[in-house]
Formats: structure tokens, C-alpha cells, sequence
């Protein structure tokens, strides 16, 4: 894997499921296979937690004048300290050497894009641990990475960001918030906040991938939820992501550390060791990819609900080829 850019697969069927899914869909049923596990905001690192959230200088609502969030390295110790113990040996990234050669792609001006699957708040955090102990390279990429995130991350609680703002991102006002909003007038000045917000996100979007940075993009929009089939579901916006992309990967996560509580906020997810692997494609042109996944549209298919559909066909197999690499990591560390 890695060297030259290569051609996208000349096939794409959607899948039947969108990410791979072990989990029940019922979220009463995981609620039973929590009880051994400690929320975040309870764990053992409370005590670091709120040192994190007295060290926060992030903005906490976000305007069209703040979409753009460079990373604030205070808190990266104390972040570091917590994904380290939770990242169980054999963890890694696969195919580093892929996004080492976007890298060296994008530093020649060419618009490079990163799509992952998302199941937590620490699949970033992890991510740069992994990429930062790889060495020089892994150095490189990960200080070339600006993640797209929705403003939930910034507003939601002080703890959720005390740990975002360790990474540079740049911020989106995601549709489901102005569906959120419960009579005309809230939704009208949502949907004119959104407005606002996105234009300046797209702005900033447009001149970072012009300055050799990688746009990191999860296709989901929202980390996956296994009681709710809709959250492994890639949003349409992807495929415009394509028509003004050079380069990409597709990168799949096997592994949790974070579990999700069905039954609480973000802050209140569950810690949980695991080995953690990232598993890279070999560098795709955007333009070949959209052009062989729409070759595979039905006639009454929707085109841009097709082509991340084939985003997500792609990640899926990922998925399952990495969970073939994993499960013998996981039995030596006692896990399976």
C-alpha cells in the first residue's frame, strides 16, 4: 500500500449497512453492558478533567468570526495521559504510509481530503497519539490535520470543550441543529446563524487546503449510534466535498474508547480500553472515485446520496478487513 495515487475500485454496490454493527439496537439493551464501565466525568481523571476545563480558553459559542479553531496545546498532557491509558497494545494505524503520501500531495497545493468513520470523542484523540508516537512523519500529518466539527463540540459543555479545543478544527453548523429548534422563530434564527457559520467555515475550508493542510470529514456527520440505524447513513454534502477535492483516503476505525451513553450527554460517555486500529486507503483522485461510483447509479437512484453511499461501501470493507487484523490483538490483551 501507499507510493502513487490509485484508481478507485470500478465498482460500488450501497451496503446494507452503512458501518459495520455489532452492538444491539435497542438502546436499553447496552445499558446492562455499561454497568462496569465509569462515565467520563466520574472516571478516575476527574481531577485532571477539571484541570483541563480551568486551563480552556475556547469559545464557547461560536460565531462566523470564530469557525476557525487552531488547536490550543495546554491541555494536550493532560489529554495524553487519559488516551494512554486507555489505548491497549497492538494499537495503530494501518497504512500510515498513505496518509503520509496525501501529505506530500497536499504540500504541492493539491485540495487533499480525509473521510473517517466516527464512533467517538476520543477517535481524534487517539488518531493524534497514534500519529504523534510514529515518528517524524506521523508529526507531519498530524499538524497538517484540520478536522470539520459541528458546533455542539464548542457549546455543549465546558468538559466536551476542554478536550476539543486541543485540535484544530474548523467549525460547521450542521442541519440537524436547525431541525432541533421548536417553533418559527428559534428556527429561523437558527437557520440564519447556520447560514452565517457555514459561509465562513467553507471560506476557511478553501483557503487551508490551498496551504498543504489535510481536511479531515467524517461522512456521517455525527458519531454512530447503534440504536439508531440513521447515524451510519453518509450525508449528501459529501459528495460536493468530492467535485472540489483533489485527493483523498478513507480511513476506518476498529475500537472504542469512548463509549456512548444512551442515556446521558457527552461528558457522561464511557471510558473504555481498547486496542484502537485506523486503517488507511491508498491515495484515491476524488474525481475517479465520484466518476466510478456514478457508473453504479440506478436510475432512480438519488446521485449524490449514491456516491457517499459507495464512500460508505468502501469504509465498510475496511471495517471488516481490519476486525480480521484486530481480534487476535484483542484475545493477547485479554478483550475476546
Amino acid at each position: 500500500m501507499g507510493g502513487r495515487p490509485r484508481k478507485a475500485a470500478a465498482f460500488c454496490r450501497p451496503p446494507e449497512r452503512a458501518v459495520i454493527d455489532r452492538s444491539p439496537r435497542d438502546a436499553s439493551q447496552l445499558l446492562p453492558a455499561m454497568s462496569d464501565k465509569t462515565q467520563l466525568d466520574q472516571s478516575k481523571f476527574a481531577n485532571l478533567i477539571q484541570r483541563m476545563i480551568q486551563n480552556s480558553t475556547g469559545v464557547s459559542h461560536v460565531t462566523d468570526k470564530t469557525v476557525y479553531q487552531e488547536g490550543n496545546p495546554t491541555n494536550k498532557p493532560l489529554m495524553r495521559e487519559m488516551v494512554r491509558d486507555v489505548l491497549l497494545p497492538g494499537s495503530a494505524i494501518l497504512g500510515l504510509e498513505n496518509l503520509v503520501e496525501l501529505h506530500r500531495i497536499a504540500l504541492k497545493k493539491k485540495a487533499c481530503l480525509i473521510l473517517m468513520e466516527h464512533y467517538s470523542n476520543f477517535d481524534i484523540p487517539c488518531l493524534y497519539e497514534l500519529l504523534e508516537s510514529a515518528g517524524p512523519q506521523g508529526q507531519e500529518v498530524a499538524d497538517a490535520i484540520v478536522s470539520v466539527a459541528g458546533v455542539k463540540l464548542n457549546e455543549e459543555s465546558k468538559l466536551v470543550l476542554a478536550f476539543t479545543e486541543i485540535f484544530t478544527r474548523v467549525v460547521l453548523f450542521p442541519a440537524r441543529s436547525v431541525e432541533a429548534a421548536t417553533n418559527p422563530e428559534e428556527r429561523r434564527e437558527a437557520e440564519g446563524r447556520r447560514a452565517r457559520i457555514n459561509i465562513a467555515a467553507l471560506k476557511a475550508l478553501n483557503t487551508l487546503r490551498r496551504q498543504g493542510r489535510l481536511i479531515l470529514v467524517f461522512p456521517t456527520g455525527t458519531r454512530f449510534r447503534a440504536w439508531d440505524p440513521s447515524t451510519g447513513r453518509g450525508l449528501k454534502e459529501i459528495d460536493t466535498y468530492l467535485k472540489f477535492y483533489s485527493h483523498m483516503v478513507t480511513v476506518a476505525i476498529n475500537g472504542n474508547t469512548l463509549l456512548l451513553n444512551p442515556a446521558g450527554k457527552m461528558d457522561q460517555d464511557y471510558l473504555n480500553k481498547d486496542v484502537m486500529l485506523y486503517s488507511v486507503s491508498p491515495v484515491i483522485k476524488c474525481s475517479e472515485f465520484r466518476r466510478d461510483a456514478v457508473k453504479g447509479r440506478g436510475e432512480d437512484e438519488d446521485l449524490k446520496q449514491h456516491v457517499v453511499d459507495c464512500v460508505m461501501a468502501r469504509l465498510a470493507a475496511q471495517h471488516e478487513e481490519a476486525e480480521k487484523v484486530r481480534l487476535p490483538l484483542l484475545r493477547a490483551a485479554g478483550k475476546a
